[in-house]
């Protein structure tokens, strides 16, 4: 009877970690963050090679006047979200583009930038590969 209660414990533990990761994580990263949208998944080549397809990536919040040219920056679009680093700054929107496109992207307004890539020295913070597991579940999960 012990051994059994034992197990049963160490299973609500398990689940209780589990649980704390999957809900918790995010939720106390985008307290530290100040941004909603704390987390997100690289699913495409077009920030290659800074940035890789199922690289995830950390967002935090930022002020307009805090936006620099060459700013890896997360923008709200009508299909989601669009990770690509400011190429220019105008007065109501900046211009964006992906490291390996060719061309400008519309100008985007300030008001539909998430935040901004955190940093690790000169370069974005990414855990390669996390993010496949996102870009999986949306591509099956239809």
């Amino acid at each position: 009877m012990k051994r059994v209660l034992k197990i049963l414990l160490d299973i609500g533990i398990y689940v209780a970690i589990a649980i704390g990761l999957v809900w918790g994580l995010p939720k106390g990263l985008s307290w530290a963050l100040a941004t909603p949208y704390p987390m997100a998944t690289i699913t495409s080549g077009s920030m290659w090679p800074m940035l890789k397809e199922g690289d995830l990536i950390l967002i935090q919040s930022i002020p307009k006047e805090a936006i620099k040219t060459g700013d890896v920056v997360v923008w709200r679009n009508p299909k989601g979200f669009t990770i690509h680093r400011v190429v220019k700054l105008n007065e109501n929107t900046l211009v964006t583009r992906g490291d390996a496109n060719f061309k400008d992207d519309e100008p985007v307004a300030y008001a539909d930038v998430i935040g901004r890539t955190v940093m690790l020295g000169k370069k974005p913070f990414r855990i390669p590969y996390v993010g496949l597991i996102s870009i999986a579940a949306n591509k099956y999960g239809r």
